[in-house]
């Protein structure tokens, strides 16, 4: 492909064409236009679905020099705290846990623990940030 020399260019006035008002569309895109959204949670259920969250063992906590760096629920969500050590969703765990010696070494730490004797991750959460995992946004005004 060759370049275009700038000084070639010719400058095109873009206009909107053919815009359609709702209801000139075809009455089968007017009808996929026209669902209901899903109602947001009430307080209630989404305090329900944190309490959830919170009650789930984490199965393997890799620490950091006392830092926890990430866990592994019993649920099979892998939690990473920090972008910086995000790897992807993709990967299993060993891929992960392989990924964090490489990076950190010998200061690394891996407890694994049973489901009947494993931190919850409200325990985690709590450890981390001193308060256990919250519902981020009220919006139910």
């Amino acid at each position: 492909m060759t370049p275009i020399n700038i000084k070639d260019a010719n400058a095109i006035l873009l206009e909107p064409k053919n815009l359609l008002s709702k209801g000139e569309l075809p009455k089968e895109i007017r009808e996929r236009l026209s669902f209901e959204l899903p109602s947001p949670p009430t307080p209630e259920e989404r305090q329900a679905q944190v309490d959830y969250q919170n009650s789930i063992p984490q199965t393997t906590v890799i620490e950091n020099k006392g830092e926890i760096l990430a866990t592994f629920g019993d649920s099979g969500w892998k939690t990473v705290f920090s972008n910086k050590d995000s790897f992807g969703p993709n990967l299993s765990e060993t891929e992960i846990l392989n990924l964090f010696k490489t990076k950190y070494g010998e200061s690394l730490s891996i407890n694994k623990y049973s489901p009947e004797n494993a931190p919850t991750m409200g325990e985690i959460h709590e450890m981390k940030y001193g308060r256990p995992l919250t519902p981020k946004v009220d919006y139910m005004v």
